[in-house]
Order: structure tokens, then sequence, then C-alpha cells
């Protein structure tokens, strides 16, 4: 079985780009047009991938943004970072959200990830206490960002973030029953 990991989850709209907003980070500049302009914060982007350095973490993007479209974008983090799923192709599995049906599968195929961080601004509204409920029922502890869709994830969030992508202490592993 491979070691313990961490996996980062991270959505585009409303997360790295506020949506009808400013970012929290103050050095905003236009990174592209995707029906509009698309800010985003180098700050945070510089930030997202030093993160991605970290031993044992995994990231990946959770977004309804294609490959093609992420990569027209300057500047811009996760540029080598995987897709959880291609909404046009994730299975509902008897949900919803599609978000959460492509999850499930990824979970299912990455028995390596005991801790997971969630940053997806739908996230707000009731999901995140119901989400950490099903992540816990599967044996993962989770740490979920739900960002304000119009600020996206502030230097604080980042903060947070850092702090448990290098806490030493192995995530728990799942408990047998």
């Amino acid at each position: 079985m491979p070691p313990p990991g961490k996996a980062l989850i991270v959505d585009i709209d409303g997360v790295v780009s506020p949506v009808h907003g400013r970012t929290a980070w103050g050095d905003d500049v236009t990174a592209g047009n995707v029906f509009g302009p698309v800010l985003v914060s180098p700050g945070l982007c510089a930030r997202l991938d030093d993160l991605a350095q970290t031993p044992g973490l995994s990231c990946w993007w959770l977004t309804s943004w294609s490959v093609k479209m992420r990569a027209a974008m300057r500047p811009f983090p996760g540029r080598g970072w995987p897709v959880v799923a291609d909404p046009a192709h994730a299975p509902r599995a008897g949900r919803t959200w599609w978000k959460l049906a492509a999850l499930e599968i990824w979970l299912d195929q990455h028995a390596e990830v005991l801790a997971l961080a969630w940053c997806d601004d739908d996230l707000r509204g009731g999901r995140p206490a119901a989400v950490r409920r099903w992540l816990a029922a599967r044996g993962i502890e989770s740490l979920l960002l739900t960002p304000r869709t119009s600020r996206g994830l502030t230097p604080e969030h980042l903060d947070t973030l850092e702090a448990w992508a290098r806490d030493p202490r192995p995530p728990r592993p799942p408990r047998r029953t």
C-alpha cells in the first residue's frame, strides 16, 4: 500500500479568480479572458505553485475550466496539475452535484489519500458539514475552504493550507470496523 498522502483539490471561478470582484491580495492582474476578464493574483499563483512542491501532497483541479482555458491564462497556477474529472464526462453516480460524484469516483481510485483539502466556493451554504461527514465516513480527514465568490482565496486561506500541508504528522489511517 502506498504511504498515506494528502491531496489538494482546487476550483477556479470564485477560488483562484474572483467572480465580479477583486482578490484580497492587492496585486490583481488580468490573466486572460473567459466570458470577460479573468482576474488573478500573481501572489496567490506563486503560493499555490510553491505549495504544490510540498512532499506528500498532490494537487488537482476540480473545475469546469478546460485544459485549454487554463493554458491560455498568464499568470496562472497549477499548469501541471491533473484534473479529477472533466465535467462533460463526469458520471453523476446518483448525486446531483457533478463535482461530488467525480470526487467519489476519484477517491475510489486513490486509496492513498487519507487527508484532503478542497477549495471551492460552491461548498458554501450548508455543504461543508455534509461533505466533512461524508469524507470522515470514508476515513479521510478534511479541510474545506469556502471562499467568498467575489474574493476567492485570501492570504489567510493560503496560510491555513500551508500549515495543513506541511504538518509533519501523517493523516490518521481509516478506522476499521
